[in-house]
């Protein structure tokens, strides 16, 4: 697959954030779905995703184990229908006071057993809450991959919060659909004043159907991607990070 004027092929893209387990939270409805999910991201070029179903307290969440034996089911049926794409464990983890509880009694997924952990907020929750949020993982051993950083009124609102919260430690991830507009074009010209100052960490897809908005289509803003900034900064968004601190 062909990306940008200079021909560009990326070695691999990994979508670090993506709602493909069949019946398991909003995502996919069906085995069915979810395979039709993942012939289209394999079209865009995607060779690994993070399966991060929602996790939210007081939520019928499934378990780590649960989250693995359906994994281990999404997978056999990918490879018995010649789809090349690995599926890794993880979970969207809506932030709560009890965080670092239930992360010691392992109650919901890290993103591959590893040390990160994609950690979502409410729209409009403020800077200081989101701010303590991310001193509260870190405390834990924990990196928390702040979801979707372009829906947080705060942070949308002030580009300097996001500058605080890297420092902090946090990595940062956006939706591959905020980069081609599909946001909105004030979406649009925050997350691409991120990724001029190269805050941003990951790209996922955050999606939910094999039809709609919510599709893992990532070609597009891969091609905007490698037109507009540095190439070695796009291959560690797009797969470089992933591999390094989440895969391997």
């Amino acid at each position: 697959m062909i990306f940008g004027r200079k021909a560009k092929q990326a070695e691999y893209i990994v979508d670090v954030h993506c709602h493909i387990l069949p019946g398991i939270d909003d995502g996919s409805r069906s085995m069915e779905e979810t395979l039709k999910m993942l012939r289209i991201a394999a079209d865009e070029g995607i060779t690994h995703v993070i399966a991060t179903p929602h996790y939210k307290l007081e939520h019928n969440n499934a378990t780590p184990g649960q989250v693995d034996e359906l994994i281990d089911a999404v997978q056999a049926e990918a490879s018995k229908n010649n789809i090349p794409i690995v599926i890794y464990q993880g979970n969207e983890v809506l932030f709560f006071n009890e965080f670092d509880e239930y992360l010691e009694n392992k109650s919901f997924c890290r993103m591959n057993y590893g040390d990160y952990v994609l950690t979502e907020f409410l729209p409009t929750d403020r800077f200081s809450y989101i701010r303590n949020a991310v001193d509260d993982v870190l405390s834990t051993g924990c990196v928390p991959i702040v979801a979707h950083v372009e829906r947080y009124e705060c942070m949308a609102s002030n580009i300097e919060n996001v500058r605080t919260i890297r420092n902090m430690g946090a990595d940062i991830q956006i939706n591959a659909s905020s980069v081609t507009g599909g946001g909105g074009k004030n979406v649009k010209k925050f997350v691409h004043s991120l990724l001029k100052e190269q805050l941003v960490d990951y790209i996922g897809t955050d999606a939910h159907r094999c039809e709609g908005s919510r599709v893992p289509n990532i070609c597009e803003c891969s091609n905007i991607l490698y037109k507009k900034y540095d190439e070695k900064y796009v291959d560690s968004i797009l797969y470089g990070n992933a591999m390094d601190r989440i895969i391997q």
